[in-house]
């Protein structure tokens, strides 16, 4: 789209669509939410469309900027529900609705009467094997290529249907086999038979449902009359299709984003989706204003997307320090380099470690440390239900700890799951509960007792920490777990490693606190001083050679790594030749030794 169908504006102007579509793009540091959070205010007074039964729907990508909206806009009344596209489309329309969904045979395709939220798709020791059963395919026995198989399966539209398929087609092939697409639909079955959705399926049955009845999108309107969506840029085809059906029943649609910060195509993420978003009467605007960082650092990030339509201009009107980088493939003397120049520059407020991999966060958090960052892979092999069961407590543990309690609590009960008579599944024994009421009451005991002995328990091998938990806490709520044996994998393992070793290894959503954190989980984050942590020497040419335009996400992805620093930017990597070293010298940068 020409830079002549855009209007420019600023994060403290309001536009006058009350009655049109908009899309804005905005980059880095504009100051997009303080823009929306004004916006949805001055709809809320000025338009007649809200009735008293109505609300303004904003969705954001992730929880923790649902939250920083809710907090900003600090309204006592119910009239805007903040929320991401997932539990929007699951409250809205999948949970009410996905009773009407019926098989050939008039069956129910999903088990409605179990439904209790979504989740990521990990596949399980035991649904591997009732999906081999199912299909006779056991002939394929690498398992672990499987798993990997299976967890990539998402929603892909061919024509106007949605077919099942792996996101990346080399892992259908397992050894000299490929597994048969037409078993993935058995796959999610197992799954849905037990009322388990995962997150793509909210996308695929919310846009079933409006397709087979459309009657819901005329609900859905009279209760929204407004739409915004903050990060459209990370938008996928069945998300957009669901918001052009809602535009069409009547719904005024906002969509909020940057093409350059598009960094989520591994999860079927359309850039084209937001580039190309048009709607009938919609007004097109730009904020070009960078309120958050320096102007070396603007200066910096518009070098990086030199190829784009957008080049940021500086708010603050401060220099700032030169951008440095630091050679070393040694991680405690990059961490000590990096906090010793911030001490130096007296830059001594927030900061963050930023890098691409969960298994680079898990080696940074360990510093000096040789960290094992498959633990929880073993975990699995040794005993799949008790993995399951751990990885469940100890997130919602640290979910509490950073006070996300309401995430903690429904952690915890999608631990307590019962099957059809009442009963909990393994590693618990026969224990059964009673009602939804009984085990929310379980959920918060349970909470509180691995609040108070988080400190105690940080550095317990697993074998006690385990042993503890069912003797001193579940067997005084009625509950057991199955004993520990003598011997196996699973005890060996619960021996050698720490309660520490497993949170350090845990791959938690919105880490909102954390000082170490995958670039992916920085979105919508800033900080005084930023450390981009490149582990791979070949990604320097993001720096030296970008194209933010590109089909694949891999410059994006540092982009946005490198937007969140507002005063001091740093990157690691651990080899440069002399020519790369003459390069990023002549683009500003200053070498910390």
């Amino acid at each position: 789209m020409s830079d002549d169908n855009f209007e420019i504006i600023t994060s403290d102007q309001v536009i006058d669509s009350l009655d049109n579509h908009f899309k804005i793009i905005a980059g880095p540091g504009a100051g997009k939410t303080y823009w929306l959070v004004n916006y949805i205010k001055y709809v809320l007074k000025n338009s007649k469309r809200i009735k008293p039964t109505s609300k303004i729907a904003c969705i954001t990508y992730t929880n923790v900027a649902a939250e920083e909206i809710q907090e900003r806009l600090n309204l006592n009344e119910d009239k805007v529900e903040v929320s991401t596209i997932h539990s929007f489309l699951y409250k809205n329309i999948v949970k009410p609705y996905a009773y009407l969904l019926k098989d050939k045979n008039g069956k129910n395709v999903i088990n409605f009467t179990r439904l209790d939220g979504h989740e990521e798709n990990v596949p399980t020791k035991g649904k591997i094997y009732r999906w081999k059963e199912l299909n006779n395919l056991w002939y394929l026995t690498d398992d672990s290529k499987i798993k990997d198989c299976l967890s990539d399966l998402d929603w892909f539209f061919e024509g106007s249907d949605l077919k099942l398929q792996v996101r990346n087609s080399y892992n259908r092939r397992i050894g000299k086999y490929y597994v048969p697409k037409e078993s993935f639909y058995s796959y999610k079955k197992l799954h849905w038979d037990e009322g388990i959705l995962h997150h793509e399926d909210v996308l695929y049955f919310s846009y079933q449902i409006i397709n087979q009845y459309p009657i819901i999108k005329e609900f859905i309107v009279a209760k929204y009359p407004y739409i915004f969506l903050d990060e459209f840029q990370d938008t996928n085809p069945i998300q957009t299709r669901i918001i052009k059906r809602l535009a069409e029943s009547g719904a005024l649609i906002g969509v909020i984003g940057d093409p350059a910060q598009s960094i989520y195509k591994f999860q079927g993420a359309s850039r084209k989706d937001f580039i190309d978003f048009s709607l009938p009467g919609q007004r097109n605007y730009k904020i070009e204003s960078n309120r958050r960082s320096s102007k070396k650092i603007i200066d910096f990030l518009n070098y990086i997307r030199k190829n784009d339509n957008l080049k940021q201009e500086c708010f603050r009107k401060y220099e700032g320090v030169s951008i440095s980088f630091i050679e070393s493939d040694d991680i405690g003397k990059v961490l000590k380099l990096f906090n010793n120049e911030r001490l130096r520059l007296n830059l001594n407020d927030d900061y963050c470690v930023l890098t691409r991999k969960n298994e680079s966060v898990i080696k940074l958090k360990n510093g000096y440390k040789i960290c094992d960052c498959e633990i929880w892979d073993k975990i699995h092999e040794a005993d799949y239900r008790r993995e399951r069961f751990l990885k469940r407590i100890l997130t919602a543990q640290e979910f509490a700890y950073h006070s996300k309690y309401e995430m903690a609590i429904k952690e915890i009960l999608k631990m307590l799951r019962t099957d059809s008579e009442g009963n909990l599944e393994e590693p618990f024994t026969k224990s059964v509960v009673k009602s939804n009421f009984v085990n929310r009451s379980i959920a918060v005991s349970i909470l509180e007792y691995l609040l108070n002995n988080r400190t105690n328990n940080i550095n317990k091998k697993l074998y006690e920490f385990y042993n503890e938990l069912n003797d001193d806490l579940l067997s005084r709520l009625g509950l057991s777990l199955k004993k520990l044996g003598a011997k196996g994998n699973f005890k060996t393992l619960s021996e050698s490693l720490t309660i520490k070793d497993l949170i350090n290894s845990l791959k938690l959503e919105d880490e909102k606190n954390s000082d170490i954190r995958t670039i992916h989980k920085a979105k919508g984050t800033e900080y005084q001083s930023v450390l981009v942590y490149m582990e791979n020497n070949e990604d320097i040419k993001h720096i030296l050679n970008p194209d933010i335009n590109s089909e694949e996400d891999d410059c994006r992805i540092y982009y946005v790594a490198f937007s969140r620093a507002k005063d001091f930017l740093c990157i690691a990597i651990p080899k440069l030749d002399e020519e790369q070293k003459r390069e990023l010298s002549r683009l500003g940068f200053r070498i910390i030794y």
